[in-house]
């Protein structure tokens, strides 16, 4: 035996345990399904999501320099949260107050001197006018922007109107327009509608947005984007409002409302007389204040309007009247209107169904009305429409009748006819003669005419049973 053979023979034992130990380890082993996996390594908590890349971010400071604050607050914090600087002017109420040191000083303490009571700049200059002498002196306007642009992003008289129209018997106005516009002590300017107006529908149940005291930031940005208040050019939308439906008035114009109020029996003066298009309005972009135009149709030269008031007298209205000029062509229905032309009078449909459509100005028959249809049926029923001739009557409108009877229908009644057609037609005198066989040739000429009123049954078959053939019986004359 060889001296490996030797070595091989000693180290056998030792490799045998080792493999019965290994096999007993494994053999002891939990299955798979059982086995406990190695902790993972802590995630870092979760981020909000980049911004897609193609969607526009309001920017944080204006073209001046100015903080555009609701944006910048958006942009740190990732969403605003209104309750978190506005609060209610008392428990319970939906009417807010402008933000003080308490709000500011939750997220900025850093920012105020030792005592709290005044901020460094420019912390300051969001609320003050002032960076060094700072009071509630130089505060500036809360709302921000009131007046100066529009604080709602949207709204749509036509959603909140009373289709009915129905008038308040304390007022005798409409009672949707003194709901929501209440008036001044002087009875000048109808005020726009604040959060208690609308909280009497909008903190019901169901009614969205919801307007509560909660101030839940999705019934906040429901009416409002402030985003889009401080920066009014960054949408389109915003660029579309006239600065008349943000004021409510014209800057240079003197006008009451209690004024027209003491002469509403007499001028039949509604909410919609003169805001007629109000009913119509579904954005902010299309709101309009009545045009000069629109108070021509009382304040013209007629003789029931006092002379200090007609328009003629310039400052009646104007604050900044000139003296010696003329009355200008608006202020004046005697002028007709540029778009007046010789085609006007047969393609006018379009104009006269616009929204702001002004007939009624100078068409004393035509009232100013939401509908435009009504003011086209003030013209139309009493002025003739031109196909209406000499011949129209005797023997052109049948045909016509018998195409179209919805266009009749526009200004006749089916009675209309009646009253015509239950009288012996012209045609059929004298009786006799036009009885016995006169009516032969106009039969063969116009059968539908003859049965307008007469049917084979009950008028030809009297006399025509078994004789009338298909081929006219009437032969014409020989010459």
């Amino acid at each position: 035996m060889t001296t490996h053979t030797r070595t091989w023979r000693q180290f056998l034992p030792a490799l045998a345990g080792a493999i019965l130990f290994a096999y007993t380890a494994l053999a002891q082993a939990p299955p798979a399904s059982q086995q406990v996996p190695p902790a993972a390594k802590p995630t870092p908590p979760a981020t909000k999501p980049a911004p897609a890349a193609n969607k526009k971010s309001a920017p944080t400071t204006g073209p001046n320099g100015e903080i555009y604050v609701h944006a910048l607050h958006a942009e740190k914090l990732g969403s605003l949260e209104c309750s978190l600087c506005h609060t209610a002017v008392k428990d319970g109420s939906v009417e807010l107050q402008r933000p003080g040191h308490d709000q500011c000083m939750a997220c900025h303490p850093d920012d105020f001197d030792n005592n709290y009571a005044k901020a460094r700049a420019p912390l300051c200059g969001v609320c003050h006018t002032s960076t060094t002498a700072r009071s509630k002196t130089d505060l500036l306007p809360f709302p921000r922007y009131r007046g100066q642009r529009a604080l709602l992003f949207q709204f749509s008289h036509n959603r909140h109107v009373d289709k009915q129209g129905r008038k308040d018997p304390a007022t005798g106005f409409r009672g949707d327009c003194t709901f929501c516009h209440k008036f001044d002590q002087q009875g000048i300017f109808a005020k726009f509608p604040g959060h208690t107006e609308c909280a009497a529908c909008h903190s019901k149940p169901g009614v969205t947005p919801q307007l509560t005291p909660a101030l839940n930031a999705e019934g906040c940005t429901g009416c409002h984007t402030p985003q889009e208040i401080e920066n009014p050019g960054f949408t389109e939308n915003r660029r579309l409002i006239t600065q008349t439906a943000v004021s409510g008035r014209y800057v240079d114009i003197k006008f009451t409302h209690i004024a027209h109020f003491a002469a509403k029996e007499k001028f039949n003066i509604d909410c919609t007389t003169c805001h007629y298009a109000i009913p119509r309005s579904t954005s902010l972009s299309d709101l309009s204040l009545p045009n000069m135009v629109d108070c021509v149709q009382c304040h013209d030269t007629s003789k029931s309007m006092p002379v200090d008031f007609r328009m003629s007298n310039c400052k009646t209205c104007h604050a900044d009247t000139a003296t010696g000029l003329f009355t200008p062509v608006s202020h004046t229905r005697n002028v007709k209107p540029a778009n007046h032309t010789e085609s006007f009078r047969i393609h006018h449909d379009q104009a006269a169904d616009a929204a702001d459509a002004k007939c009624f100005v100078c068409h004393q028959n035509v009232s100013a009305s939401v509908e435009a249809r009504n003011q086209c049926m003030a013209c139309h029923v009493v002025m003739k429409p031109i196909s209406h001739t000499a011949r129209w009557k005797d023997d052109l409108h049948g045909k016509y009748a018998a195409l179209d009877r919805t266009t009749c229908a526009t200004c006749h009644q089916a009675d209309y006819c009646i009253r015509c057609h239950n009288e012996l037609p012209r045609s059929h005198t004298p009786l006799p003669v036009f009885a016995g066989g006169g009516h032969a040739t106009l039969a063969m000429l116009d059968t539908r005419a003859c049965l307008t009123c007469h049917t084979f049954q009950n008028t030809c078959a009297e006399c025509h049973t078994g004789t009338l053939s298909p081929q006219s019986t009437v032969k014409p004359k020989s010459r």
